[in-house]
């Protein structure tokens, strides 16, 4: 038991030995002058990385969700193919569930264009007011899929 302190002891002091107060990794002199420019340098250099980060970012929300709407059109489509062949009252609800989406698609088309053109603090809104839209259409697709059935 008595020989299992030296070496905590020993182990610790090794660990304290190898910490030093100062930061090593830093590439400037702790004590270099910071002025003005140095620091209006850094924020364009930020925002800018900020501004390439949002962009990159939006892009890609962008092209998914028009992927996405693709795909609605694909499965909009092979519903109106199946609405073709019903008649009476269930081609009539059909087409009512039909025109229903596509005004639902027309909805999420418009904000789609919105969110294109959206940015700055309009983006996040106008992104949560697409993501409504597309789920309503998704949810119109499911329910007229379901009547077809």
């Amino acid at each position: 038991m008595k020989s299992k302190y030296p070496i905590i002891t020993l182990a610790m002091m090794v660990l304290l030995a190898g910490c030093s107060g100062g930061d090593q990794s830093s590439r400037e002199p702790k004590d270099a002058p910071v002025n003005a420019a140095d620091v209006k340098e850094r924020y364009r250099e930020a925002a800018s990385a900020t501004k390439r980060y949002v962009a990159e970012n939006k892009n890609e929300f962008i092209s998914a969700m028009d992927a996405k709407l693709k795909e609605l059109d694909g499965k909009i489509g092979e519903l109106t193919k199946k609405s073709e062949s019903l008649q009476g009252d269930a081609k009539t609800q059909a087409e009512k569930a039909l025109a229903s989406l596509g005004e639902q698609r027309q909805k999420a088309k418009d904000k789609l264009e919105e969110l294109k053109q959206a940015g700055g603090d309009a983006w996040d809104q106008v992104k949560t007011s697409f993501k409504a839209a597309l789920e309503d259409l998704e949810k119109a697709c499911q329910n007229a899929k379901s009547k077809f059935e």
